[in-house]
């Protein structure tokens, strides 16, 4: 990895990252994902982001797209609990398009009425057909009891109701509060030259007036139930505790951990709960890392008939994994690692995300071999330390979509994590 930074003199920060390819990604990276939200604008990060495409003083919509994909390129953006990212991939000799484009975005968007009230309806169905995929809407019921009142708990896309009321100038205020430069960040990888690239984003990004006022989001973990009662073919269900924060010390053993408990057909959830009983189609366990918190858990799919049967089973293999870890397990999980990290940094696309989240969590870059060493240098010692620092918990929390879900609420799930 070739990669390096400056921070310019308006704040913004600039990485490039040089590789021997034929096309060059770009993207920009906000600090202000759906957790910077008030309740009243939940919602508000992701409207943005799509009404980022929707005009600025230099292009209308459909300039934007045609432009980008002219020269054979594409576009997207996404919003997160904690970012907003805009970013596209072009061939290296469009780069400066790409620039002026990402850049139009960021400071000359005009956040236009009639646009505002065409993605309302948007955004609306896009709500709508997440409440029709049971097996997302039961990770979103989960995040909500696990985080029950604060900003990083509710919606990325919002509500019916806040998305309904959002005006012009309540778009802008967000953006005025969180786009300045110094909680941005921009990267290229790709067929780049760092000093013509830091020159050309320091030109197209300069002249941002918005004063940037740093907040911190400190969640709170909470315990719950969140029954859901629906006609389905199948029970979704999520469990879980609260895991580490996206610098914690112990972090790769926490996804060692993951990746032996339920990260593949090999793993224990899988072989057990699949395999041998056959109770569900798909389980896996998870871990989610974010500044404030995080998340250690495990979901499936089952018939309604064998809900409390793969409850019951898959909390006991949780259990079980605490002073049973093999050695044969530790090198495949560190072998999964290794080699998902690998191959992620072949893609100049996921190489520039990897490196702003490095900028954005840690004020450096964490180079691969960093990485490497620190997935190296897990244990069975140092996965039994997070075992023994995340399961001592009085605070499941237990999401269930399906036909009588409700009744879940009956079960002691701290009893049988103990």
């Amino acid at each position: 990895m070739n990669a390096k930074y400056k921070i310019l003199d308006n704040g913004l920060t600039v990485i490039t990252d040089k590789m021997d390819i034929e096309s060059t990604s770009i993207g920009v990276w906000v600090g202000a994902g759906s957790s910077k939200e008030n309740l009243d604008q939940c919602g508000i990060a992701h409207m943005l982001e799509h009404m980022a495409f929707k005009g600025t003083k230099n292009r209308n919509a459909e300039k934007i797209a045609r432009e980008i994909e002219d020269v054979g390129g594409d576009i997207n953006a996404y919003t997160s609990k904690e970012v907003t990212a805009y970013y596209l991939k072009v061939l290296h000799e469009n780069t400066k398009l790409g620039i002026d484009i990402l850049s139009d975005i960021i400071k000359n968007s005009t956040l236009p009425k009639e646009e505002i009230e065409r993605e309302r309806g948007v955004i609306i169905s896009e709500i709508g057909q997440s409440f029709d995929a049971p097996d997302d809407r039961v990770f979103e019921n989960f995040t909500s009891t696990a985080f029950k009142g604060q900003s990083i708990g509710r919606p990325i896309l919002g509500t019916k109701e806040t998305v309904s009321n959002f005006q012009q100038s309540d778009l802008a205020s967000f953006f005025s509060t969180h786009y300045a430069p110094e909680n941005m960040i921009v990267v290229a990888s790709g067929n780049i030259k760092s000093e013509w690239f830091y020159e050309n984003v320091e030109e197209q990004f300069s002249g941002i007036k918005h004063k940037y006022q740093p907040s911190k989001v400190n969640a709170e973990w909470k315990s719950g139930f969140y029954g859901e009662d629906r006609e389905l073919e199948q029970t979704q269900l999520v469990i879980g505790i609260e895991g580490l924060n996206n610098i914690d010390v112990d972090r790769y053993s926490l996804r060692a951990l993951a990746i032996i408990l339920g990260g593949g057909m090999s793993s224990r959830l899988f072989q057990e709960i699949r395999e041998k009983r056959g109770l569900c189609y798909s389980i896996f366990a998870f871990t989610q890392m974010q500044v404030s918190s995080g998340v250690f858990g495990f979901y499936a799919g089952t018939s309604p008939e064998e809900g409390n049967n793969l409850l019951d089973a898959s909390l006991t293999e949780m259990k079980k994994i605490k002073n049973s870890i093999t050695e044969s397990e530790l090198l495949r999980a560190k072998a999964q690692m290794r080699s998902g990290f690998i191959m992620g940094q072949e893609s100049n696309s996921s190489r520039a995300e990897y490196l702003a989240k490095s900028m954005i969590n840690f004020r450096k870059l964490i180079m691969a071999k960093e990485v490497l060493e620190e997935i190296e240098n897990i244990s069975i010692g140092s996965i039994q330390n997070v075992i023994e620092r995340i399961f001592n918990t009085t605070k499941p929390v237990l999401s269930v979509i399906g036909p009588d879900a409700s009744s879940y609420k009956n079960i002691n799930i701290t009893s049988l994590l103990q």
